[in-house]
C-alpha cells in the first residue's frame, strides 16, 4: 500500500471515530424522541372519553332522521310530551361505536329504536383535543313539550 493510500484510509478511520455518535439501539432512539402530543391526547381520551375537548363530535348529516313522522299512536305521553336522550362513542374516524350505545332517558322505546337505527348510519366530525382527533361520547337528545289546552 502506498503512503498516500495509507494516509487516506487512516484519515477516514479518524473521521469516523470523531463523528458524533447517535443512539446505539432502537429503544434509545425512542427515548430520545419527543412524545407525540396526539398520542398523549388519544391516551387521555381512551382513559376518559367524557373529558373536556376543544371540539365535540358532531353529525356531518343527520340522514336518516332519528324520529320518523308520523309518530305512532300511544308513543307520546298522555300530555303529548316525549323525550329521548342517548349517547354513543364516536371514534377518531367519525364512526359511531354502536357497542357503546346507551339510553340516558326515553319516554318510549320507539324513540330509542329510531335513534339507534339512525345514528348507526351517521358519519361524524370527530372530537378534537389539542388539535388532535380523539374518541369522545356524543349525546343525542330530542324532546317535544307537553300540549297545553286552550
Amino acid at each position: 500500500m502506498t503512503r498516500s493510500r495509507l494516509l487516506a484510509v487512516a484519515g477516514a478511520i479518524l473521521a469516523a471515530a470523531c463523528a458524533p455518535s447517535g443512539p446505539k439501539t432502537k429503544n434509545a432512539q425512542l427515548l430520545a424522541a419527543p412524545m407525540d402530543s396526539c398520542v398523549l391526547a388519544r391516551d387521555e381520551a381512551a382513559l376518559d372519553p367524557r373529558l373536556e375537548v376543544d371540539k365535540v363530535p358532531a353529525p356531518v348529516k343527520m340522514d336518516p332522521a332519528p324520529i320518523r313522522r308520523p309518530v305512532p299512536r300511544g308513543v307520546l305521553n298522555r300530555n303529548g310530551s316525549s323525550v329521548v336522550r342517548v349517547e354513543v362513542l364516536v371514534d377518531t374516524l367519525g364512526k359511531p361505536d354502536m357497542t357503546t350505545f346507551a339510553v340516558l332517558e326515553a319516554s318510549n322505546a320507539w324513540f330509542v329504536t329510531g335513534a339507534r337505527n339512525a345514528i348507526a348510519k351517521w358519519t361524524f366530525t370527530p372530537a378534537e383535543r389539542y388539535g388532535c382527533k380523539v374518541p369522545r361520547y356524543y349525546v343525542f337528545a330530542a324532546s317535544s313539550p307537553a300540549r297545553t289546552s286552550p
